[in-house]
Parts: C-alpha cells; structure tokens; sequence
C-alpha cells in the first residue's frame, strides 16, 4: 500500500491503496497470541542454534499518537533508510502527521536530520544506489487528493535538501507511484489521470519521458474507456535498463504488464497474461535477467526479458512489495492474513508464509516495505501495528531479517 489511485485507469488497480492517511485501524483483534514474541529469535528444531527469523528491531522514541514507515531502502549493511511519518491524529487530518526519515548506520536506527520543513504529511518511497545519493518522495496533508503536493527530497551523504519537480498542468493531480536509483539516476513513475508520469534525474536536471506508443494511442479499450497504462513500481540497473510495472488496456488486451526502457524509449512487455482486471503492485530483482513482479489476489510472475513464468501459488491477498535477498531468492509482503502480516518467501515447492513478530500488546499489524541488501544477508522490512486504542492508533515498526549462523568450519 503506496500510494491512492482516483483516476480514470483505476478501475484496473486492485492494489487496494486509499488516498486517506493512515492513522486508525479497523482491524479486529487477534484470535492468539502473536506468533513470534517482540524480538523473539526461534531455535531450529534439535539443534538449538537459532533460526533464521524475522525480528523487531529497536527504534527511536517517535511523536504520537500515530507513527507509520511506508519504504525502506539498503544500499550495504551499514546504511539503510525507512521512511513515514510520526505526529498525525485522525482528528486532525489535513495539518498533522510529520515527514520521518530514519537511518541505519550499522548497529541502531536514528533519526535523519531533515530541512527545516513547513509542510504537514508523509514521505511515502525512499531509494538509493550509494551512501551518498538517497532519494525520498512524499506529500503534503490535505482535505482532498486534487490539494496534495509531492515533495522530493535529495542526501547526499551530509544533509537532505528540496529538488522540486517540473510543474505539470493542472488537469489533475499527480499520483508518484515508484522511485528507483541507479548510475546516479533518478527515476519518478506514476500517473495524473490517465497520462503516465515517467521522470528522470540525469545528475543536474529532471528530463520528462514519454510512456509506450500503445499507452498513448487514441482509441478506447474495454467498457469504451480509452486506451491506458499505469506504472505502479519501477527498478533500474543501470541508466539504460529500466523496468517498471503495471497494468494497460487497449483493443485486444487487457491485464498487468512489465515496461522496459533501453536508453532510447519505452516499450510494453507483456508477461503472457490477458483480459484480466489486475495490476502489479511491486518489481523486484538483481537483473534484468532474473526479475519478480507481484500484485494482489496472487498474481506473480517471474523471468527475464521477453519470457516469463507466471505463478499460481502467491498468497491472495494483499502484497504491496517484494524484494530479493543475497541469494535473488524473493520475499514478500502478505498483508491477508488480518490482523497479522506475514512474510512468504519463493522455493523449489512454492511460497512458504512466515508469521510477522508483533510487539506485545499489538492488536493488528500491516507492513509496507521489504528490501534486500546487497552483498549481505540483512534484510528490512517496514509498516505499524495498531494499538489497542480507541480510536485504533498505529506505531511505526521495522522488522530486520536475522540470518542463521554459519556452521562450517573456521566460521
């Protein structure tokens, strides 16, 4: 869950995202116990050393009564990002919640020292390729979607300072949808209407892109609407492989779909699947070679330029990101099993579910991000639990991936 989707593409967005902002929950309580206690690490059956586990980690004190992280981003294992926002109060929609950046030096999370801000919302996407070129993306609180304004923000290693976007017509209001860095480029995607939003920050400027031909062709696709696409996630390896992900409808098809930019323009890949109302939600890989795109109601397909496997066993309900670890083996984010995420993860038998720990006390939880680090085992993941509050309060959470200790020798 990223980001609102009102436009005329929508119909096809089952990411079940809302443009309202997320300070109360109406998630039932639990039936049991959380399956993994707060920062619990289970022992592998007989053997007595710990398990690879998923557990809580430590955060900075944040400002009630709502906290959230919506992204999170490695670049090596001792620097990471997560990104929310903390002060929001559900009676005070339109001027409360404050942008948060936290960051991972190693050992602990803290708190990013931001600019001085005048602005009340959330960071909502966060991306990097060193320690030294963090992207983060957000927008302001406000009483309707039409009255939000994005706000991008650049680290370079020392501070974070404001890199505006061209202005764009006012016809409608510009959804950002998915951030990736790579070869010190910048890439935007999202949608403002039914136009495709495509972005690129070359170093000293941003360049606009135009979407694929089909995306722009007069005519009208199902139902009469016209022909569109949306660009939901999108991941670059380097400044002339970029892939994003989605979904289009025109004359003749009608379903999710990959897109690929080769440095000289954007073209549609299809990944075999057609006259289907679904949409990837979130992109994944190490190459363009080996790449994971997932959406809800189990749509997940996997492959490489032009061939691709779909898999039929993904979990149903909500996944609103995935990620790949050291070995490019995919997890994801399962928000359906309520009021409890969980964590699946691909193998030779299909997806194996993994129970998210919640702190005690916790009466739901929903997770928003995962990343991978490369060249390292560590891997984050991001959202908030619900309180038992009335009205139902939320606390950021990360939850950080322990790997199981090596046993062979010398280790």
């Amino acid at each position: 869950m990223r980001k609102i989707a009102v436009t005329v593409a929508a119909v096809l967005l089952v990411s079940g995202c809302t443009g309202e902002r997320v300070g109360t929950s109406t998630a039932p309580a639990p039936s049991g116990p959380a399956a993994t206690a707060a920062g619990g690490s289970p022992e592998a059956v007989g053997t007595g050393a710990p398990a690879p586990a998923w557990r809580l980690a430590t955060l900075p004190e944040l400002a009630r009564p709502t906290s959230v992280l919506w992204d999170v981003v490695t670049v090596d294992a001792t620097h990471a990002w997560a990104v929310g926002s903390e002060a929001y109060s559900p009676d005070q929609p339109n001027d409360s919640g404050t942008p948060l950046i936290l960051q991972w030096d190693g050992t602990r999370w803290a708190r990013g020292a931001l600019p001085a801000t005048t602005w009340h919302g959330r960071f909502d996407l966060v991306a990097a390729d060193s320690p030294s070129n963090v992207w983060a993306v957000g927008s302001t609180a406000a009483a309707g979607p039409e009255d939000q304004e994005t706000h991008v923000l650049h680290y370079d290693g020392t501070a974070w300072r404001e890199v505006p976007l061209p202005r764009r017509n006012s016809r409608g209001y510009a959804l950002i949808t998915g951030l990736t860095v790579a070869d010190g480029h910048a890439w935007l995607v999202g949608n403002q209407l039914s136009d495709v939003i495509i972005e690129e920050w070359d170093g000293r400027s941003w360049r606009s892109h135009r979407s694929p031909a089909e995306c722009r062709a007069g005519g009208t696709s199902f139902g009469g609407m016209p022909n569109f696409c949306t660009f939901t996630a999108i991941r670059a390896f380097r400044s002339d492989d970029v892939w994003a992900a989605g979904n289009g409808a025109w004359q003749g098809f009608k379903g999710p779909l990959l897109f690929h930019w080769n440095g000289s323009g954007w073209r549609t890949v299809p990944v075999g699947i057609n006259d289907q109302e679904s949409s990837f939600t979130a992109l994944a890989g190490r190459s363009s070679g080996e790449l994971w795109a997932v959406g809800n109601g189990g749509l997940a397909v996997r492959g490489g330029g032009g061939s691709f496997e779909i898999l039929r066993d993904a979990p149903a309900g909500a996944l609103p990101d995935v990620a790949t670890d050291l070995a490019g083996v995919p997890w994801l984010i399962d928000n359906s099993p309520a009021p409890s995420a969980a964590l699946a993860t691909f193998s030779t038998g299909g997806w194996v579910g993994t129970p998210a720990p919640q702190p005690a006390g916790a009466v739901g939880m929903s997770l928003h991000g995962i990343t991978g680090t490369p060249g390292s085992p560590l891997m984050f993941a991001v959202g908030a639990v619900d309180l038992p509050t009335n009205p139902r309060y939320l606390r950021a959470v990360v939850l950080e991936y322990v790997p199981a200790p090596s046993t062979e020798p010398g280790a």
